[in-house]
């Protein structure tokens, strides 16, 4: 998916913040970067935005990290640490989500979700299986509706109204069904993650997975994504993942082949199926013919709603490369 001019508005706004962050207060190199960074965006569309979204955004942190000489190597390592630390806190909420089959069979009531309790009396075993997949799908995706950049000053009552939006938003039911099986039945998946704080709430939908996982990150820091620094913190030990872990090698919030390195290519090629968290990830891969690729997020940037003829706060749960989708 290609950048276009009602991009420039977001990633000025990410030029201006990472002067911001990456200056630390001298206020002639946070005006250098920042005006370094409208040059890289008039670059981009004097060439005719030839590129996704990610790559430009990539250019901008590249030129942020090289102008303050290593000063700053990380300049959201601040919010990494938030965020996870707050999603911690709300996955202790859902605890009943963490169980290996995710079944709660005894029909105690559910706080969180009434509506689930309810289903569960009416509902064959199957149905119950299918209901709680959902239900970890939707707590994977409140990760990306909370968007810790903005919401990780949040207590964790507002937090929690706000992760509440992910349990009763319209979903896919003909997606989710067919993202169930293709994870059942796929011998090998490779899970690229998104934000940091959302990568723990993936943890539960991953978990019955977790033997033929690999889990990937991104190769440098790339606003507040993922990297291999932030594994262990989000519940991601060593070991956890039977895949291992498999790195990009890149710098771009996304992932674009001709820029990641050979063992990520290596890991990509050999997945029976990838599952994409984040509109960034879609940006960068919608167009691949190569894989399935399940991508779940959800639908913020009028862009990207645009292209998928969605509205802006939905749920996404969009099957790429995967033709039969209804159960």
């Amino acid at each position: 998916m290609l950048a276009c001019p009602d991009c420039l508005p977001c990633l000025a706004r990410n030029a201006v913040e990472l002067a911001r962050r990456s200056a630390r207060g001298d206020a002639a190199l946070e005006a250098r970067i920042a005006s370094e960074g409208m040059r890289i965006l008039a670059d981009a569309a004097a060439e005719g935005f030839a590129l996704p979204p990610p790559c430009y955004a990539r250019r901008l942190i590249d030129n942020a990290l090289a102008s303050c000489g290593g000063a700053v190597p990380d300049p959201w390592a601040k919010e990494k640490v938030d965020s996870t630390e707050l999603a911690k806190k709300l996955l202790e909420k859902h605890t009943d989500l963490l169980t290996p089959n995710g079944v709660r069979d005894s029909g105690e009531h559910d706080d969180v979700c009434p509506a689930w309790s309810e289903s569960v009396s009416r509902v064959s075993g199957e149905q119950i299986r299918l209901l709680n997949f959902e239900r970890r799908l939707r707590l994977s995706i409140a990760g990306n509706i909370l968007d810790f950049s903005i919401y990780a000053d949040l207590d964790i009552a507002a937090a929690m109204a706000k992760m509440d939006e992910a349990f009763t938003n319209p979903i896919d039911e003909a997606a989710v069904a067919a993202l169930q099986r293709l994870m059942d039945s796929a011998h090998s998946i490779l899970w690229i993650f998104d934000n940091c704080g959302e990568a723990v709430f993936d943890r539960p939908l991953m978990e019955p997975y977790r033997a033929k996982v690999t889990l990937a990150v991104r190769g440098r820091p790339a606003f507040n994504d993922m990297t291999r620094a932030e594994l262990a913190a989000s519940g991601y030990p060593e070991g956890w993942a039977g895949g291992g872990i498999v790195s990009n090698d890149d710098g771009v919030p996304g992932v674009v082949d001709a820029t990641c390195g050979e063992a990520f290519r290596a890991a990509f090629a050999a997945a029976d199926l990838i599952v994409a968290k984040g509109q960034a990830n879609f940006e960068t891969m919608n167009e691949r013919g190569d894989k399935p690729i399940a991508f779940l997020f959800l639908a913020k940037c009028p862009v990207v709603c645009r292209a998928i003829g969605a509205e802006a706060g939905t749920i996404q749960v969009r099957l790429h490369n995967v033709f039969d989708i209804h159960p």
